[in-house]
């Protein structure tokens, strides 16, 4: 108490001795005893002791370099640990296992659309898997050894050319395509315009590179042209190499995908507050222009040609008014097809081609194909045994033969590469293979018996009269 109120009293001195505006602010009226209740109340408020024991920071570390790559930024907020270490140890391994993607051209445009469906399935994309890390210039090359391997600002990547022709000079280029050496040339120089930046644009926001990183795949940069992309890519078709600036390419690509990945989450859920909230039953209703994913992705993608634009200059401004033309996404009303809607339409399919396949296991992959070659196999039992019958009928309706025609080819049409095929055709296809495997046996016995039956009716009833036998 005494030294209680010898504290009061030191306060109302030192409070009297100052104007009285400023007075009343400097006698707070705190004691020992209020500042003790204070740090006891602190003291209750904080969690007790965990029973566990806490995960050492090389394993949290370790941890970070298996993180989804639409959650890595989040994760670089915790605390300052996390950042420099997903700023560089982390960044530098998901670089080891990201791959680059070069998309050739569309199938329906010159010269690629004299193609054959297996032909354009094998060289419409160029796979480039990482080499190693280097720096820009030679000085920068003298300080690498005081520092880490991700401390260099470059990576390079390696085009696989096996499944491409490599130039003019290439021995069977013309036999490689089923067309002449000129062609394979023609097709060679327009992947190397197109792949290297320096061909003419078929549109705003065209799809040229790909990054894919584990299961995601989305535009390198965007847009990705001549003068115009936010980091440093050089191709050399030549050579085989695309080096770029691999920090900036990483950090934006998860940053798109972050984008992507918040959009879907918000955008269908029933608890958002977003805009554009929808419910399970309204996206089955029809709210969406495409699909939840499809929607999502497109519009991503626009906000960041959006934003890629520069509204003083002149050209930006009338590509901005040409992204405002493209279809209404969610559901909204059509009315015009914009200028800009092949080239988006283009990247979107081979995007969404991409990400699927990206998603699938080698297990799933192969289950893929192989439920293609049974397709194939039982599209060519079917015709076998629609021609075994056709022939049939010719003997015994000559006049009706071809009147009637009977068909069990596929009405719709079926993508060559099975990792397209959609959800509903899949489960189409699947079926039917099945129940095309229960009647295997039935079909073959079936063919075997319309075969022999044709034999015996292709012999006239005559042609033994003029044998010379005694019977």
């Amino acid at each position: 108490m005494t030294s209680s109120a010898s504290g009061g009293s030191l306060n109302t001195t030192a409070a009297s001795q100052l104007p009285s505006w400023l007075s009343r602010h400097f006698n707070l009226g705190f004691n020992d005893d209020d500042v003790s209740a204070l740090i006891d109340s602190i003291d209750a408020s904080q969690n007790p002791p965990a029973s566990v024991a806490n995960l050492p920071a090389e394993l949290l570390l370790h941890v970070l370099e298996y993180v989804p790559v639409d959650y890595i930024l989040d994760w670089r907020l915790v605390c300052r640990g996390f950042r420099d270490a997903i700023d560089g140890r982390t960044l530098y391994h998901h670089l080891r296992r990201t791959q680059l993607i070069g998309f050739v051209g569309p199938r329906t445009h010159w010269p690629l659309r004299n193609l054959t469906d297996e032909q354009y399935d094998r060289m419409q994309f160029l796979h480039a898997t990482f080499d190693h890390v280097e720096d820009s210039s030679s000085s920068a090359y003298a300080q690498r050894e005081s520092r880490p391997i991700w401390g260099s600002t470059h990576a390079v990547f390696n085009i696989d050319m096996s499944e491409f022709v490599t130039g003019s000079n290439t021995e069977g280029a013309g036999s490689k395509y089923d067309s002449t050496i000129e062609y394979a040339d023609t097709i060679w120089r327009n992947a190397a315009s197109r792949l290297e930046l320096t061909g003419a644009e078929e549109g705003f926001g065209t799809l040229r590179w790909c990054i894919k990183v584990d299961r995601a795949v989305i535009d390198l940069d965007l847009p990705l042209e001549a003068g115009r992309h936010s980091f440093e890519v050089t191709v050399d078709m030549n050579k085989g190499t695309v080096k770029v600036a691999w920090k900036d390419m990483l950090f934006r690509f998860l940053k798109t995908e972050a984008a992507l990945r918040r959009m879907l989450d918000q955008v269908g859920r029933p608890d958002s507050k977003a805009k554009r909230t929808l419910t399970s039953s309204q996206r089955r209703s029809g709210r969406f222009t495409f699909n939840h994913a499809e929607d999502c992705l497109r519009e991503v993608r626009r906000q960041r040609l959006h934003a890629s634009l520069d509204p003083n200059n002149k050209v930006d401004r009338h590509l901005k008014w040409s992204l405002r033309l493209l279809r209404p996404l969610f559901g909204k009303p059509y009315q015009d097809h914009a200028p800009l809607q092949a080239a988006e339409n283009i990247a979107i399919d081979a995007l969404l081609f991409l990400r699927r396949q990206a998603a699938m296991s080698t297990d799933e992959i192969a289950r893929m194909y192989q439920l293609s070659e049974d397709l194939k196999t039982m599209d060519t039992e079917w015709k076998d045994l629609e021609r075994e019958f056709d022939e049939f009928r010719a003997h015994m309706f000559p006049g009706f033969a071809y009147n009637i025609p009977v068909s069990t080819s596929q009405e719709e049409q079926v993508p060559y590469n099975p990792i397209a095929w959609p959800d509903e055709l899949r489960a189409q296809i699947h079926e039917r293979v099945n129940k095309w495997r229960s009647q295997k046996k039935v079909m073959a016995q079936m063919c075997a018996l319309l075969a022999s039956s044709n034999q015996v009716l292709s012999v006239s009833e005559d042609s033994f009269d003029d044998l010379s036998s005694d019977i």
